[in-house]
């Protein structure tokens, strides 16, 4: 039955996707538009989303506990991921600007354009969107310390510009949401209802984004690129599919208690595809950005058909 759910929701969004490919293709979504429903979603819609979800939950020990297993899988997984990003590019012999890519868009998945709004829709009532904050905060802390480093040893980043991308709208969201649930404060209904609402739109405006991202990039040949299919099965199969075994093999053996929601966020965060930001830090880093939109096209594409196979995964081996 949840695969059903899942299968249904990507295909929803999947035609939001669609209609924002159209739009970029027509003109009617233009390269200012795009950045500028980009910033949109990052800096109002989505913190109101996270803020909105935490009100509604009530704070819980169970919760908590699960909270606490989502920020140590969630680590363990995005070290894992970097080390077969970094195994991998080394078998196929690639050049450091393009090495530096691959490692970087096998550790970190599109989290925000796609994994918030999905989350939301397989999990709804805050829980699951709590989770995949906590796994957002988490890929963050590594992708603007370690990830930079790994992009140019060059160019090192310093504490100002590492805290400043860390204290993001969504970060501000997440604090003030858990101080209002840990508080049990209700926000008015005049309040509520228009920052909830307005939250809520994240997900068509981060679809309209993908389809806009997707129907400017440049395809040709990319199909014929052998790295960018080695890369989506280790990034969204092999290595979601690892992880799964390891980390139920390690709740049995230290008897850890973790529910099917938090257990499922940490797989389908893991396994979401390449990160978009990447191209943009790529291109600062001269990094090779060409690779890199490839991998975000082709992996957006794939996880029509991984993601609903991961949460079947989850079910089957971990549950």
């Amino acid at each position: 039955m949840q695969s059903e759910i899942i299968i249904t929701q990507i295909i929803m969004l999947g035609i939001v996707v669609i209609i924002g490919a159209a739009a970029a293709k027509t003109g009617i979504i233009t390269e200012n538009l795009k950045e500028g429903i980009a910033s949109l979603v990052f800096n109002i819609t989505l913190p109101l989303l996270i803020l909105s979800s935490f009100t509604a939950l009530d704070i819980t020990w169970d919760l908590l506990r699960n909270g606490i297993m989502v920020i140590i899988l969630a680590y363990l997984a995005i070290f894992f991921m970097l080390m077969t990003g970094r195994f991998s590019a080394r078998l196929q012999k690639m050049r450091p600007e393009t090495s530096s890519i691959h490692v970087m868009h096998t550790a970190f998945g599109n989290i925000v354009f796609l994994g918030f709004p999905l989350m939301d829709a397989l999990f709804p009532g805050g829980q699951g969107l709590f989770y995949a904050t906590l796994f957002y905060l988490v890929s963050n802390s590594v992708m603007w310390t370690a990830g930079v480093n790994i992009l140019s040893n060059k160019h090192k980043p310093d504490t100002t510009s590492t805290v400043k991308n860390l204290l993001n709208p969504n970060t501000l969201a997440f604090v003030i949401g858990i101080a209002l649930m840990m508080g049990r404060v209700n926000l008015p209904a005049v309040i509520d209802v228009p920052l909830r609402g307005l939250g809520q739109t994240t997900h068509y405006l981060s679809m309209l984004y993908i389809g806009g991202m997707l129907a400017q990039t440049n395809i040709r040949g990319v199909f014929a690129m052998k790295r960018v299919y080695l890369l989506s099965l280790n990034k969204m199969i092999v290595s979601p599919a690892i992880l799964i075994i390891l980390f139920s093999l390690l709740l049995r053996v230290f008897s850890l208690e973790m529910d099917t929601v938090a257990f499922s966020v940490v797989v389908l965060q893991a396994g979401t595809p390449c990160m978009a930001i990447i191209v943009v830090l790529a291109r600062r880093f001269n990094a090779d950005d060409i690779h890199a939109t490839e991998n975000v096209f082709v992996t957006t594409l794939f996880s029509i058909l991984t993601l609903p196979f991961l949460y079947w995964m989850v079910q089957a081996i971990a549950f």
